[in-house]
């Protein structure tokens, strides 16, 4: 009998052994070579306004280590930034940050068979050119499957702006008090066999939060907390970033965002800025509603239609989306959440207001009005129709929208500098409001 035991015994802490390893090498999969690139044979950074404008091209690899060693010192902030978040996890939910850090691995492993394998490359090339811990690096790129963002933006055009052109404003709406703010880049990346875009976002980030690329496709996401949600799926910056590299026009969105596998709830707003028409795609883990401008579909009556625009925030007009969410006060009316009064009607009211007369100046005052109090991490602007960009972030935890704006011309951008024409007059970029009164926390 005490034989039989001792047996059983061994056996359980084998199995127990074989689980935890396989555990282990499964939240810590393997990797590929480590290639020898020298980052500015291809890329080189510059500064614009005092910002940090990186320029990538190649491969994946390529693109990752260049990133990492043009912006080496901002990629290991981002890391320390990285930690500060999950600090604030433990203080917020009483999460330990091992415990945080296990739920990350786990999230990336769930979505990785939906993360394309060229983005996984980079990802080892960035590791490499900047020193940086590749786990760590993976776990940032998931972050978004597991956390809730605010946001809202608008395209408008035609009748509605003063020359015709596409304008589309974007309010990246998230964590102020971390200093993400601090790794900020502004990325103008020329992928082998792939789209021109230029993205907005932070430098341990390979995914894209705001952007345009040179075909004239301009993107936004907008968090919308739903209860259809899954963690195996591309997360979000990745569904941008896919648009900006494989699309040059709305056919082409669609049919990528209806193949793709969705996580959790975001509402996108992406504009073609040479056909002047854009589309809001309101998703959930399995559900895609498309909507155009002044769509007879949007007949829930909190809808607010207008000619030549689209726009949103948190709330969906499809039925069956609106019925999933848990956002905006669903599933009832959402009337009175900051979402729908400020953002969502926050942006018809001054399109209304303004229709037939926005032009880059206009646009830009209707996005720094609607963005959410202490939670504006950053805001674009786009001219999509001429490749031209405005940006701010936050500043010292102070919003992006009372920031002064940076304006980056993409056509002389893509240009070597010693090859580029000489620099037209921007056009003017109003100074940012004076600093509000007391903010009160954002409703949901």
């Amino acid at each position: 009998m005490l034989k039989f035991l001792k047996k059983t015994l061994v056996f359980l802490v084998g199995v127990v052994l074989v689980v935890l390893v396989s555990g282990y090498v499964w939240i810590h999969p393997g990797r590929g070579p480590v290639e020898k690139v020298d980052p500015k044979e291809k890329g080189y950074a510059e500064e614009i306004d005092g910002t940090l404008v990186l320029h990538l091209k190649g491969s994946p690899y390529e693109m990752g280590y260049q990133r990492g060693s043009l912006a080496k010192d901002k990629v290991q902030l981002m890391m320390k930034r990285f930690d500060t978040l999950l600090d604030k996890a433990k203080e917020e939910m009483g999460l330990p940050k091992f415990a945080a850090n296990l739920i990350l691995d786990i999230t990336y492993q769930l979505c990785s068979a939906y993360i394309p394998e060229r983005y996984k490359r980079e990802m080892e090339g960035l590791a490499d050119g900047s020193g940086a811990d590749l786990q760590i690096i993976r776990r940032g790129q998931v972050i978004s499957v597991i956390t809730e963002r605010g946001c809202s933006s608008f395209a408008l055009w035609g009748k509605a702006t003063a020359d015709g052109k596409l304008y589309q404003g974007r309010n990246f709406d998230w964590i102020l008090d971390a200093g993400l703010e601090d790794t900020a880049v502004l990325t103008l990346c020329e992928p082998d066999g792939r789209n021109r875009f230029a993205g907005v976002s932070y430098a341990g980030q390979l995914g894209v939060l705001s952007g345009m690329n040179m075909e004239g496709m301009s993107i936004a996401q907008i968090g919308a907390i739903t209860k259809d949600k899954s963690l195996r799926g591309t997360p979000l910056e990745f569904v941008l970033r896919r648009v900006l590299e494989e699309c040059s026009d709305l056919d082409q969105v669609t049919n990528l965002l209806k193949s793709v596998k969705h996580t959790v709830g975001y509402n996108y707003v992406i504009a073609d800025g040479d056909a002047r028409d854009a589309r809001a795609y309101e998703t959930t883990a399995h559900q895609v509603a498309i909507f155009g401008q002044n769509d007879p579909k949007e007949t829930c009556e909190y809808a607010i239609r207008i000619e030549d625009a689209v726009f949103r925030a948190d709330e969906a007009m499809d039925p069956t989306v609106r019925g999933l969410q848990e956002c905006s006060k669903a599933p009832g009316l959402p009337y009175g959440s900051n979402s729908y009064d400020h953002r969502y009607k926050g942006i018809a009211t001054r399109v209304q207001q303004n229709y037939g007369k926005i032009d880059q100046a206009v646009a830009l005052d209707i996005l720094r009005a609607t963005a959410m109090d202490n939670a504006n991490l950053h805001a674009v602007l786009t001219n999509t129709t001429d490749r031209q960009m405005w940006v701010a972030h936050a500043k010292n935890g102070q919003n992006a929208s009372l920031q002064n704006f940076v304006h980056y011309d993409l056509n002389r951008l893509f240009q070597r500098p010693e090859t580029r024409p000489a620099e037209t007059a921007a056009a003017p970029v109003a100074p940012p409001p004076p600093a509000p009164g007391p903010v009160t926390a954002p409703a949901k």
